[in-house]
């Protein structure tokens, strides 16, 4: 998903957002240019006013002076989705789940002296089955190797995890940053703003970040640089524990098990106006119990002026040290469908080659994001999954899916 620093690039439910600044000749960390861009991009709600304003609006003041006073942000999502798979396989007991997930979000401004600053992220999740058995997960019933509910994951449903909490050191006027603590990579490696975040993008995992980049996906202790070289060029580089998990804390350091990634990344203009990214990597690990691996990736996003947007994500690596070798995906967005800054539209297709699973995986996904009202996001979402990684016997099926998004 989308990294906290974006997730929290909502704009105030009861505020309208500020318009978009032109740049300056001052640096600035990518990430920290994105979600200023992001959080200034109007919702533009279908319904006005909105219904929940009333409910909304106290909270709203209260972050308000949490911010000016304390220097501390906080925000929260609920994402529902129900989908239903037209084929499953033979003992499957069901084919549909209805499930939710909270995202809580904070960040503490503990200094800035501009030339230095230091900060606080912490991520909380809480997801639940609902009506079904927490242990029922319909992706893997399926035996995909794709993920195709990323809310969930891979696995039963997790009450409460604590994903992100790390300490952001800057230096340079934030030309320099470490992280460090419990991290997710993908905040730092193989990012992209249209197709990596769960509950407004895609839903499956090749679109939500990359499989076959070792736990770009994972959510653990470990640390990450930040350099930005120029106003275009920056080079970022994680290293995280791969036997971590986001249920798990820091007692498997110990195994002294990592992965290392470094990524060189190219971008212009910001979202909403003719943005560019193009970015590739290379990346190593040891793992516990599936041996060491390597391989590298690229991946690229391209807005043009008419609100459309190519993008891609190509990657290849060993049969060892991942459960994904080899993955090729190509999609388009549509910013702006209809004229409606707020929603989005997108398609792509991914064809994934496990390192060892029964079948090659291909996958095509395609969803319309409406912004409803100023505090909710509603949409449809489809997916065909053709010969699912790990299913005894090659199939294909089709997954239907509603998704709404409370904005808190």
């Amino acid at each position: 998903m989308l990294p906290p620093l974006l997730s929290w690039g909502q704009p105030s439910q009861t505020k309208p957002p500020a318009p978009v600044k032109q740049e300056t000749d001052e640096l600035k960390q990518q990430l920290d240019v994105d979600a200023a861009a992001l959080s200034k991009i109007p919702a533009d709600p279908l319904v006005r006013p909105d219904p929940l304003a009333p409910i909304f609006q106290p909270v709203d003041k209260l972050s308000d002076r949490l911010v000016q006073s304390a220097r501390l942000k906080f925000g929260a999502t609920y994402t529902f989705l129900n989908q239903y798979a037209t084929i499953v396989p033979d003992g499957t007991a069901r084919h549909n789940q209805l499930s939710g997930r909270l995202d809580f979000t904070g960040a503490w401004s503990v200094y800035d002296h501009g030339s230095s600053a230091g900060s606080m992220s912490l991520l909380v999740r809480s997801g639940t089955n609902i009506g079904v058995s927490q242990q029922f997960n319909l992706s893997d019933s399926i035996g995909s190797g794709l993920y195709l509910n990323c809310l969930q994951g891979g696995g039963p449903q997790e009450p409460i995890t604590l994903n992100v909490l790390y300490w952001r050191q800057d230096f340079f006027a934030k030309r320099l940053s470490f992280y460090v603590g419990k991290i997710h990579p993908n905040e730092f490696v193989t990012l992209s703003m249209f197709n990596n975040d769960e509950r407004t993008q895609f839903l499956n995992g090749a679109n939500d970040g990359n499989l076959a980049v070792a736990y770009d996906g994972t959510y653990a202790a470990g640390g990450a640089v930040e350099f930005q070289a120029t106003r275009h060029i920056y080079i970022h580089a994680i290293a995280v524990d791969t036997e971590g998990a986001q249920q798990r804390n820091i007692e498997t350091l110990v195994d002294r098990k990592f992965a290392e990634d470094v990524e060189l990344g190219w971008r212009s203009g910001s979202l909403g106006e003719q943005y560019r990214h193009i970015r590739v990597g290379i990346w190593r690990d040891d793992t516990k119990n599936n041996g060491s691996g390597y391989g590298g990736g690229i991946g690229f996003d391209h807005e043009f002026e008419n609100g459309l947007v190519p993008f891609g994500r190509f990657a290849l690596g060993t049969s060892t040290g991942t459960a994904i070798k080899q993955v090729e995906g190509i999609g388009l967005a549509r910013v702006r469908p209809f004229g409606r800054r707020g929603d989005l539209f997108a398609m792509a297709f991914n064809y994934s080659e496990p390192s060892n699973g029964k079948h090659h995986e291909s996958l095509f996904e395609s969803f319309y994001r409406l912004r409803l009202t100023q505090s909710i996001n509603i949409g449809p979402d489809l997916e065909v999954s053709i010969h699912p990684t790990y299913a005894t016997k090659a199939y294909s099926t089709t997954l239907l899916g509603a998704r709404m998004e409370i904005i808190f």
